[in-house]
């Protein structure tokens, strides 16, 4: 692989986005530090690209309390933190050209054998980024029988949300796979409301469509759940819990491989949620695909 290629590659893992330093920092935050997080989550990325005094007259706070504030995140000054940002801002605008080699270098065996450590690595920085407590949070919402289940994704990450809807629909009733198209999301919002888990798939580059979307689910009280790159997406605003997954594969395009795993990883923990009744509904679904009729006065599934 190329040097080009292999330094990317070698950024994208493990990647700290402002976001998540905010998280990891938040609990040491004065009020007045709290502030500034909460504007600049509000208004993300644009505030931060701002000049300092600019940020903090739209905080309402001091530049030394700013300056704290990005110290605690891990920043030297506010000029590194700004690089950052915008570093932030350049990988979600990733296109595959800029990792696209039009000929293989070296030989089959070292290819697959560098394939083989980008996808360990980019799996082993998924998991470990994952926060216990939101996979929890996410997996009891999936696996709540009283409430109704919305999935979506996008142009690539579609594949992802009927993934999860196929499997979630033979643990548990109540489950819907909506195409990304706006017609079926707008037919969905008259039945979305404060009973509705709405699960979003969005990768770069963000769709605009899915970003309404789930903005206009959360207006009407449904919980939202957004499952994205590390880069995090723009949606994260409209979403009460993020998942986050590499995207790092092999060239040229960005790899749905770890955000796969981190779903099927949220499929089998909603199985053991729902315990005995999502295995009498796996028995009865594996006797109809295996040609067994139902069994007469069966329970309703």
């Amino acid at each position: 692989m190329s040097d080009d290629f292999e330094s990317a590659q070698a950024q994208s893992f493990g990647v700290r986005t402002i976001r998540a330093r905010i998280r990891e920092a938040s609990v040491t935050f004065s009020p007045a530090e709290h502030r500034v997080a909460a504007t600049l989550l509000e208004n993300y990325p644009v505030v931060g690209l701002a000049p300092l005094a600019r940020f903090a007259q739209d905080a309402g706070v001091s530049g030394p309390t700013v300056l704290r504030f990005v110290g605690k995140l891990g920043f030297g000054g506010y000029a590194e933190f700004r690089e950052s940002l915008r570093e932030e801002v350049a990988a979600q605008l990733h296109s595959p050209l800029e990792s696209y080699r039009s000929e293989p270098s070296g030989s089959t065996s070292a290819f697959l054998a560098e394939v083989e450590q980008i996808y360990l690595r980019g799996l082993r920085s998924t998991l470990s980024s994952t926060d216990p407590a939101v996979f929890d949070r996410v997996t009891d919402a999936l696996a709540d029988g009283d409430r109704h289940i919305w999935v979506t994704g996008g142009r690539f990450s579609a594949t992802l949300a009927t993934h999860l809807t196929w499997y979630l629909q033979v643990l548990r009733p109540g489950v819907v796979d909506l195409p990304s198209e706006d017609g079926s999301r707008a037919r969905a919002l008259l039945s979305v409301d404060d009973s509705a888990v709405v699960v979003a798939y969005d990768f770069r580059r963000y769709q605009l469509s899915t970003q309404r979307f789930l903005e206009e689910a959360r207006e009407r009280g449904a919980t939202t759940i957004l499952i994205c790159d590390e880069y995090m997406s723009p949606l994260a605003r409209h979403a009460d819990e993020v998942l986050t997954a590499s995207v790092v594969g092999a060239p040229p395009f960005d790899s749905v491989a770890h955000a796969l795993i981190l779903t099927e990883a949220l499929i089998s923990a909603t199985a053991s949620r729902l315990g005995e009744s999502a295995r009498r509904r796996l028995t009865a679904f594996e006797a109809r695909a295996d040609g067994i009729p139902p069994a007469r006065g069966g329970e309703r599934l």
